[in-house]
């Protein structure tokens, strides 16, 4: 008898990891779900239910699964819960029939969980295995492959919370809680240069750009920047930098060294690590540019308080009347016309002392794709060798920036900028098979080196 119930409890146990956890075991070999293989709150919200009104208890799982949920999407793209927010602050209008699909998604998983919950309810009727009591073995477990797992067997999601409102409300223990990652940008850059080096340079952080598994198709991406090379004009440093979430983690990494939310950005441990600002001590005038507004992450706010001087965005560069690219949701200014437009900028006063900054647009995903000649060349040999459509794509778009972008400095009269170009994150997409042909922690950069 003894045995039986014991053996009835351990079933509700398993019920319990099972029902919050089942459809993300399902969903996550679909669509490359960043998450442990179940979440230890889910034991914590079951003792509450001989405590709290029994809608009440259903109601907070189900908030908490659909929170599990934008925790596990937000860890696919690179980014923590409040980083998300940050995005989906910034995100277009979706169009009807995108908020009606996505809407019908999130009601069906939400009946599913309401379903599977009740299921645990009846169990729980006959065998009242929602008790501390019962659980506690199961919290103490869970937090114990917690700390020692590096698997992430078990995962906390409201850790990213409470480190967060830890920032917001102990501003003087936002700085523990930074990750630090270096910054290519900072080592290229730091150190004043010599007398005799060139009155411009550049950071160039290029979106989406990351670092290809296949080396030669990496080699390939980038051969238009070795033809200066080639020609004596430029010297190449190329290497790789550790990456973590989206676009702006990438520009706070590179300005800084640090990847840190938004609304740290005006402490002064920031802004005295700011490599911008550092240029201007340095008596360089900083310029920044980007071919989409100034409102999308907010960069009219923070770039100045980071140490630009001068900022063009699309609100100014409309007024040259400057052809658009990209896909509706991120159109701007094309990345080849600002390509024209940085060197010419350049050379207004090349005797002034000018560090330009340029968030490039074009590759943002949705990408909008090109199938051209001149793109099937380029593909077809790595088809053959099971590179994936969306990668070609990506890296074709790349390379042409790239390609542009070499072409005009090699012309007379180009200025001789000392230029960094750097990736910000690898593509966020969604395919596992797509995700795989990118290193998922460093980016690759290089260095034109004026000869």
């Amino acid at each position: 008898m003894q045995k039986q119930k014991i053996g009835k409890w351990l079933l509700g146990a398993l019920l319990i990891l099972v029902v919050p956890n089942c459809l993300f075991w399902i969903l996550e070999p679909k669509v490359s779900l960043s998450r442990g293989v179940f979440v230890a709150e889910y034991l914590l919200i079951a003792c509450l239910y001989p405590l709290i009104n029994r809608k009440l208890f259903i109601t907070i799982w189900i908030l908490f699964a659909v929170y599990d949920l934008v925790y596990a999407t937000s860890s696919l793209f690179f980014m923590d819960f409040m980083e998300m927010v940050h995005a989906l602050a910034k995100i277009p209008e979706l169009a009807l029939i995108d908020w009606l699909k996505w809407g019908g998604l999130l009601i069906l998983f939400i009946l599913i969980i309401f379903t599977l919950v009740k299921g645990l309810i009846r169990y729980e009727a006959s065998y009242r295995i929602m008790h501390l009591r019962f659980l506690w073995p199961l919290i103490v477990l869970a937090g114990v492959v917690f700390f020692v797992s590096k698997k992430e067997i078990v995962s906390v999601p409201t850790w990213s919370v409470v480190k967060a409102v830890q920032h917001a409300v102990f501003v003087s223990t936002a700085k523990h809680n930074i990750d630090y990652l270096g910054s290519a940008a900072k080592t290229v850059f730091w150190q004043e240069p010599a007398a005799a080096a060139t009155n411009k340079e550049a950071l160039i952080l290029v979106e989406s750009w990351g670092l290809l598994t296949d080396q030669k198709l990496h080699s390939d991406v980038v051969q238009p920047l070795y033809e200066l090379v080639q020609n004596h004009q430029y010297t190449i440093r190329e290497g790789t930098a550790s990456y973590k979430y989206l676009t702006q983690a990438g520009e706070f990494r590179e300005l800084t060294g640090c990847v840190f939310h938004y609304y740290l950005v005006r402490d002064k441990w920031v802004k005295d690590s700011s490599l911008l600002i550092k240029k201007q001590e340095q008596g360089y005038h900083v310029i920044g540019v980007h071919g989409n507004t100034s409102k999308f992450y907010r960069r009219n706010v923070f770039w100045p308080v980071l140490g630009v001087q001068e900022m063009y965005f699309i609100e100014q560069l409309n007024t040259l009347q400057l052809p658009l690219c990209g896909s509706n949701e991120f159109r701007g200014i094309c990345d080849t016309v600002i390509n024209t437009w940085l060197l010419n900028n350049m050379n207004r006063q090349p005797d002034r002392k000018e560090f330009y900054y340029w968030v490039t647009l074009n590759t943002h995903l949705p990408l909008v794709e090109v199938h051209d000649e001149a793109y099937n060349n380029f593909a077809r040999q790595w088809k053959e060798q099971g590179i994936t459509e969306n990668t070609l794509q990506m890296a074709y778009q790349q390379k042409g920036l790239f390609r542009d972008l070499a072409g005009k400095l090699s012309k007379p009269g180009s200025p001789k900028a000392h230029i960094l170009l750097v990736g910000d994150h690898a593509p966020p997409f969604i395919d596992p098979a797509d995700r795989k042909m990118y290193d998922a922690n460093r980016v690759p950069y290089i260095e034109l080196i004026p000869n």
